[in-house]
């Protein structure tokens, strides 16, 4: 039987959805499959499916990789097939030499834009594509020797070059300065050469300026929740589709003698135990939340009294899931401008508070829980790099909570507690979500000169284990070096990355030397990712 090639497209799911995500791929090039076999897994709007294949064959391309969101009805396999049936699939080519523009358009922008290329220590810039991180802006003033204008040296830093060592880009620009256009025609040139960008020195210089990490610790409410406790209000979903879904068997929900203030103090004695440092040598409390006990004052002002340390700096910060990482970035300038010598980087979220028990996008999602750092001057232990932080608020209601605020201080006459619940639109945060952990992870490489095969450990906000998932296989890290603890904590917002770090280094799991890459996307949306050296 004579074979020809076809190209299989994303399936369609009703006149209503328009794409999908690709959250599993389970073939590459060159694998033979059978008709009726599990080729992949999609999400759209509306549910969550598994696709067979329709016939016998031989993969001979992928178009796509998992974790993109792709239009219905182009191609993502190109398959090798006999099967007289699908002749209407036949690959003419055209498909296929288009396919990297639709299935990724933020990889062709950057080819095409190439003086606006993101940083090797950031994510994409927003103007690449939904979901993706934007650059920091430039360091203020030219850099030293030749003049600059900033538009100039703000373009070669996203390029991923140290303006102070470029000595032969052609200056026309007033007063013999440097300009946009300069640095812009320089890069194309290179572009053109095929010349790589080289090591920057002063950007290397930047992410050297670790703190110590001295300890960590987290902390649970006593009351665990099981799925069955919250089925009761969803009697025609089971417990195998709520793991299957999220990944999440139970969390924890804090008793109402219990609050977020106290839940911090035990993750922070456990943290300065593992540092082997007494409460008093503490400059400041950052705490990380989206529910403090109460607004005014922060809770890491009540945290401080508690533990001991009145006179200490306080403050909260709220930048959603992705809040401990932008606090241990905080404090750790913090420590290198001089400000403090020694920070505890606290969060404590007790998410039940304000999870709507009648929703089923939500109900099964959060739990509660705590994690705290101390951060040091130490020249020894632990290396926290910087963080890289950016976002994208053109998702700004796709996770909220309208109700507490200014604009609605408290519940109507009615009594409406609609507002005063987090609500979610899940489609929107998972196509986000994956595009998005994948490029803190990949950046955060970048940034580092490391590999895939460098790195340790993953320890990654826990949202989904869908979606963790599926960005394992996006960047090409086994899943295994996913430090994972969703399902026994739930989705704890910004508590979860320092829950999970906190736990994993007291299984012992962590060794010296390790490589861990931090990643988070909160409500806002907030992204946030980086290196700890264990």
């Amino acid at each position: 039987m004579d074979s020809f090639l076809i190209e299989i497209p994303i399936p369609s799911m009703g006149a209503t959805v328009n794409e999908m995500t690709l959250v599993d791929l389970m073939v590459h090039a060159g694998d033979t499959i059978a008709k009726g076999q599990k080729i992949a897994e999609f999400e759209s709007d509306k549910s969550v499916f598994d696709y067979e294949a329709p016939c016998d064959g031989t993969v001979k391309a992928v178009l796509c990789r998992a974790g993109d969101v792709l239009e219905i009805g182009i191609p993502f396999l190109r398959v090798e097939t006999g099967d007289d049936s699908l002749r209407h699939l036949v690959a003419d080519g055209k498909a296929f030499a288009n396919a990297p523009a639709k299935t990724g358009e933020r990889f062709a922008a950057k080819k095409k834009a190439p003086a606006v290329r993101p940083k090797p220590e950031q994510s994409p810039p927003a103007a690449a594509g939904p979901g993706t991180a934007v650059a920091e802006p430039p360091t203020r003033g030219a850099p030293a020797g030749r003049k600059w204008t900033p538009r100039a040296v703000k373009i070669a830093r996203d390029a991923g070059f140290d303006p102070a060592v470029l000595e032969d880009v052609p200056a026309t620009g007033p007063g013999n300065r440097v300009s946009g256009d300069d640095i812009q025609k320089y890069l194309e040139a290179r572009d053109g050469d095929g010349e790589a960008a080289p090591q920057v020195a002063a950007e290397i210089a930047r992410g050297e300026e670790t703190v110590c990490v001295a300890g960590m610790g987290y902390a649970v409410p006593r009351n665990v929740r099981s799925n069955k406790d919250i089925l009761k209000a969803f009697p025609d979903m089971t417990e195998e589709e709520i793991v299957r879904i999220t990944g999440i068997q139970q969390r924890y929900y804090a008793e109402s003698d219990e609050t977020a203030t106290r839940l911090a103090a035990t993750a922070s004695q456990h943290a300065l135990t593992m540092a082997e440092m007494e409460v008093g040598e503490l400059d400041g409390v950052i705490m990380a939340t989206i529910i403090p006990d109460q607004p005014v004052p922060s809770a890491a002002s009540d945290l401080a009294r508690h533990l001991g340390v009145p006179g200490a700096l306080a403050f909260d910060l709220n930048a959603a899931c992705s809040g401990w990482l932008y606090a241990l970035e905080v404090g750790r300038a913090f420590i290198r401008s001089g400000t403090a010598g020694k920070l505890l980087v606290v969060t404590a979220e007790l998410l039940s508070r304000i999870t709507n028990p009648k929703d089923h996008a939500t109900a099964f999602l959060f739990g509660d829980g705590a994690g705290a750092a101390i951060l040091t001057d130490d020249e020894n232990g632990h290396r926290l790099s910087r963080m890289a932080l950016s976002g994208d608020a053109r998702h700004f209601e796709a996770i909220q909570r309208m109700g507490g605020g200014a604009r609605m201080p408290m519940p109507g006459a009615e009594g409406d507690l609609e507002h005063f619940y987090l609500s979610m639109d899940g489609p929107t945060v998972f196509k986000q979500a994956v595009k998005a952990f994948g490029d803190i992870i990949e950046s955060t490489l970048k940034r580092h000169g490391l590999t895939t095969d460098d790195v340790d450990w993953i320890v990654p906000h826990q949202a989904n284990e869908r979606i963790l998932r599926a960005v394992s296989k996006r960047v090409g890290i086994p899943y295994d070096r996913f430090v994972m603890t969703i399902s026994k904590y739930g989705n704890t917002s910004a508590a979860s990355v320092s829950m999970a770090l906190g736990w994993a280094a007291e299984e012992g799991i962590l060794s010296e030397g390790d490589k861990i890459v931090f990643c988070s996307v909160g409500a806002g949306l907030t992204y946030a990712g980086g290196l700890l050296t264990w």
